[in-house]
């Protein structure tokens, strides 16, 4: 690893003191030039919540490597939903291009190189809308260093200026490619199905989560997220503080060497058949998941 990492780095932290600490341990290792640390304020109605989230923040008043540090602190809550979004704005505003990690987020060694490398190599391909750390299908045997999804994970990414201008914060981008036929060209009717009641269930509540958002504004666009070909990030956040990933520890997964140089793939275009192997696109149907539940109690 150099001396300092170039590319500005963006760490999302909230009120987890250990995990907070476990990113800032990365940090200190990997030493960015630019550090983006973007906080949530605390719920009023949390006891005690006031005192966590001042105590991560503290973690970052002094560094111990020469660095150019951007707070992005909320005084009040605004939720991960907004605040995340919202944040990132305020860094796309001031930089480029960005590697982004919630604190929950942990990245292995050479996610970092993995990173970097791709923002240069895809930096100009309008279509590529991100690169993504994590690959939750481990089972999928790529045969170059990458491959391309409509999907997007947020779970450990970098992304660029010209694609984060596409964010689009309310349900407006979900109604346009249903419209004009967008959602139905990236997806067989069955996922459709699923994903027409997934993303209705939060619009109907007004609360989309800014993820889905993400994946929403980039179908819209015709994007492509980078998959590496080994998972590069550890999502260690799950148990009953998260917010989205209060009991799915089967998520977790290890993280893996990459090999380098990387093999790039010869064209841009999207590997369909890496989505027949993500769960989230494919969930069992009700038939099989009452199979699942018949065995586990014959068992």
């Amino acid at each position: 690893m150099k001396q300092q990492y170039d590319v500005p780095v963006v760490v999302i932290v909230f009120n987890r003191y250990e995990l907070a600490k476990k990113m800032l341990d990365c940090l200190e290792k990997l030493r960015p030039g630019r550090l983006f640390v973007v906080s949530d304020g605390p719920r009023k109605e949390k006891s005690g919540e006031q005192e966590k989230v001042e105590r991560v923040r503290a973690l970052f008043e002094h560094l111990n490597w020469p660095c150019e540090l951007t707070r992005i602190y909320a005084e009040t809550n605004m939720g991960c939903d907004e605040r995340i979004p919202t944040g990132l704005d305020q860094v796309f505003a001031q930089v480029e291009r960005a590697v982004i990690l919630e604190d929950d987020c942990i990245p292995g060694e050479d996610f970092f190189a993995y990173a970097e490398e791709m923002l240069e190599h895809y930096e100009n391909c309008s279509q590529v809308m991100m690169v993504s750390g994590s690959n939750p299908c481990p089972k999928y045997q790529m045969e170059k260093s990458c491959c391309f999804t409509a999907r997007v994970y947020t779970w450990g990414w970098a992304t660029w200026r010209r694609a984060w201008k596409y964010y689009c914060a309310d349900a407006s981008r979900w109604e346009e490619i249903q419209r004009d036929g967008s959602f139905a060209a990236a997806y067989p009717a069955r996922t459709r199905y699923y994903l027409k009641k997934e993303f209705g269930y939060y619009f109907q509540r007004g609360k989309c989560p800014w993820d889905y958002l993400w994946w929403i504004s980039c179908l819209g666009e015709g994007g492509l997220c980078v998959v590496p070909k080994v998972n590069l990030i550890s999502n260690e956040g799950f148990g009953e503080d998260a917010t989205h990933t209060q009991g799915r520890e089967d998520y977790r997964m290890e993280t893996c060497e990459m090999e380098f140089p990387l093999d790039y793939p010869e064209e841009v275009a999207r590997d369909r058949k890496f989505d027949r192997y993500d769960r989230g696109l494919n969930p069992p149907s009700k038939l099989t998941r009452l199979f699942r539940r018949f065995g586990s109690l014959v068992k």
